[in-house]
């Protein structure tokens, strides 16, 4: 258990780190964010893309609210995956993992 937590970890700051380089990258050859944006969403891979991603936080909200007891927690935990993104349900991962694991392990699960 505490592998695959310091592996989700790792990756988050992967993660991290990527979007910290993606900002700081050479803004004057490619443009800002959202000049790169608006030409990826004309591109069909890059709306793919995008869908997929917020497809993907979408489902990350959803296990949360099966998994956490208190709805105030839940949406503290899930909304801001929508704006901060996979760094945000990493650390969700590493910290909830255990109890995640407890859960899912109860014969009656979702229904408990």
């Amino acid at each position: 258990m505490n592998v695959l937590r310091a592996a989700i970890g790792i990756l988050g700051l992967a993660l991290l780190g990527l979007v910290v380089w993606a900002a700081l990258s050479m803004q004057d050859l490619h443009g800002s964010f959202t000049d790169q944006l608006a030409v990826m969403t004309t591109l069909p891979w890059g709306v793919a893309s995008l869908v997929d991603l917020y497809v993907g936080f979408l489902l990350f909200a959803v296990l949360v609210f099966l998994t956490e007891r208190s709805w105030v927690v839940a949406v503290l935990w899930a909304a801001p995956v929508f704006f901060i993104g996979n760094i945000w349900s990493a650390l969700w991962f590493v910290i909830r993992l255990p109890h995640l694991a407890k859960q899912l392990s109860k014969p009656d699960w979702p229904t408990s």
